[in-house]
């Protein structure tokens, strides 16, 4: 190894660390010009920032183990974590421009047009060695931790990028054992598709050969409140005759939420995750967050 692959290891080992300590669960890197394979033109770290050379990924705890065994799905959200590894991206972007002059800045993720991010988590984490896909609605999972929430950060400072793993974290040995006896496995059975669920899939020789994920049905269930639940509801108000049915609905709870949901996203994340409160990756980790 030269002493210029040394200097890049080091200050790479560097800034992993400081992720570490301010929150993150864990921190994972791809190089910039991995996502160029995946992605059409617009959706790649270049496109938000010139010049990017590298993509460090934080993953951060999600719900507290509390907040995973309430039978109420509104508490798992309410009681999430899932801000620990945007503030872990702000003290590593601020670590690389002032420490080491060059540019930083948060990977957009937030939605602006339907359901696709300007820049994927999933893929991130994916590239960055923390994770595979999953038939838990394409759930990246973490092999120790399962589920995590995802943050990145974009750079033009090139750094030592992390390999994609070798071995998929789904379906887990259990899983794979339960299809091969009943044919489904624990998240499928939490909502299959043939039931109305959001899931199906298939597993052979160990691995997933098919993957169903119905992304509009699970978030008009999941995603209860928000920019889409407001938009139906106003459009049952504006078209309501009756007086009285339309105040009804107005102050109803359900409209008061989704305008609240408005200003304050986190409400809007989600409110089921009964394909991962029975996954077996990460369960145990979970019992102890």
């Amino acid at each position: 190894m030269s002493d210029s692959d040394k200097t890049i290891a080091a200050i790479t080992q560097s800034i992993k660390e400081v992720g570490l300590k301010a929150g993150a669960k864990v921190v994972g890197i791809a190089a910039a010009d991995a996502f160029n394979s995946y992605v059409p033109q617009g959706h790649r770290p270049e496109d938000f920032l010139p010049g990017a050379k590298s993509v460090i990924v934080a993953g951060g705890d999600g719900p507290t183990a509390g907040a995973w065994h309430a039978p109420d799905h509104d508490v798992i959200e309410n009681i999430g974590y899932d801000l620990r590894e945007n503030v872990a991206v702000h003290v590593m972007a601020d670590l690389i421009e002032q420490k080491y002059g060059y540019y930083a800045i948060q990977a957009p993720a937030r939605e602006v047009s339907g359901h696709t991010p300007p820049m994927s988590m999933m893929l991130a984490a994916v590239l960055a060695g923390l994770g595979t896909r999953s038939l838990a609605a394409n759930i990246i999972l973490h092999p120790e931790y399962g589920m995590l929430y995802y943050a990145a950060l974009i750079t033009t400072l090139p750094l030592q990028p992390d390999h994609i793993l070798e071995k998929d974290v789904c379906p887990a040995p259990s899983c794979v054992t339960m299809w091969e006896r009943f044919g489904t496995t624990p998240c499928l059975s939490a909502c299959p598709s043939s039931q109305g669920g959001c899931l199906d899939g298939k597993i052979a020789g160990g691995k997933i050969v098919e993957n169903f994920y119905d992304r509009e049905r699970c978030h008009a269930r999941a995603q209860t409140y928000g920019a889409g639940s407001f938009q139906k509801v106003l459009l049952e108000i504006v078209n309501e005759e009756d007086p009285e049915r339309r105040k009804t609905l107005i102050y109803s709870d359900f409209f008061t939420r989704s305008v609240e949901a408005l200003a304050y996203y986190k409400e809007s994340i989600a409110q089921c995750f009964e394909c991962i409160r029975v996954c077996p990756v990460g369960m145990k980790q979970r019992a102890k967050m």
